[in-house]
């Protein structure tokens, strides 16, 4: 199964660089045991549409990334599905396309999207402030965020 893992956020951000941080830890692992073959692993700041290329000819894309749901503890890493994530209720523009609007547009458009998605979210304590050091929670929960993307790898 052809995977990319995509590591998304801004590591000037404090805690929203952690998608982008988890993605190198992948990377600098699957180096490690000369099993950087086994899965493609791409940074990026993109969303909308601009995430549509980054997926397209990928049987598997795992995605990690921050979040920052209302009520959930910081640190908490939670196991997503795309339907999740819906938040457009009408497209004002690309940035504003959801990740199952974008998935359902490349389909329409022929593209070969990934059959399976699978988000990785990080709940982050601290998003706004400008600094390159996550906090001790988000910090943490990466290390557990990388351990579980690494065993999906190595399952399949």
């Amino acid at each position: 199964m052809k995977t990319r893992i995509i590591g998304l956020g801004n590591t000037i951000l404090t805690d929203d660089g952690v998608g982008v941080y988890a993605a190198r830890e992948v990377r600098r692992v699957l180096d490690e045991h000369d099993s950087a073959d086994s899965a493609d692993v791409v940074e990026s700041e993109v969303g909308g549409f601009d995430l549509m290329e980054l997926m397209t000819g990928w049987d598997r894309v795992i995605l990690l990334d921050s979040i920052q749901f209302d009520g959930v503890t910081p640190g908490t890493l939670l196991e997503l599905d795309p339907q999740d994530l819906r938040t457009s209720l009408r497209i004002r523009s690309v940035h504003d396309i959801d990740l199952p609007t974008v998935l359902k547009l490349g389909r329409m458009m022929g593209l070969q999207m990934p059959a399976q998605v699978l988000i990785y979210a990080i709940q982050a304590e601290d998003a706004h402030t400008l600094g390159e050091t996550m906090t001790p929670a988000v910090r943490q929960a990466m290390a557990k965020a990388v351990e579980v993307v690494l065993n999906r790898i190595e399952a399949s």
